[in-house]
């Protein structure tokens, strides 16, 4: 899903979302506390954005205890986590946390982009063929 959003609504030449679909989910930054979290993160069709420009580009949801999803379409870039902590009295430091992560991640794709990359499935991870998960 977010592969299609932080790429015009496109993987592999295959279109899944239109443009107008991906232009629309992303709202108008707002200081406003959100209801929920008490945290200003100006939700739009499931959607945010952190309301600071120039700390985060990019938009998705990132939920309690730290989960998230993220495209930033401005470099075709797309991540998830998801850990093993469902909650956690910390939300502001999970949160605050993916600030710093996801910047190591755009700069680990940028240096992937520069240096030149492969596809997982050309490196030996062959998901395409039928093998036992145990046993």
């Amino acid at each position: 899903m977010y592969g299609a959003i932080a790429n015009g609504g496109m993987i592999d030449g295959t279109r899944f979302l239109s443009k107008e679909v991906v232009a629309g989910l992303s709202g108008r930054r707002s200081l406003a506390p959100d209801r929920s979290v008490i945290m200003p993160l100006a939700f739009h069709l499931g959607y945010h954005a952190l309301p600071i420009p120039g700390v985060m580009p990019g938009f998705g949801p990132v939920r309690p205890g730290g989960s998230l999803g993220w495209a930033v379409p401005e470099l075709g870039l797309s991540f998830s986590f998801v850990h093993n902590r469902l909650l956690t009295p910390f939300i502001v430091a999970d949160q605050a946390g993916f600030v710093g992560t996801a910047a190591l991640i755009r700069r680990g794709a940028a240096a992937a982009r520069a240096k030149g990359y492969r596809p997982v499935v050309e490196s030996g991870a062959r998901f395409d063929e039928a093998t036992p998960v145990a046993g």
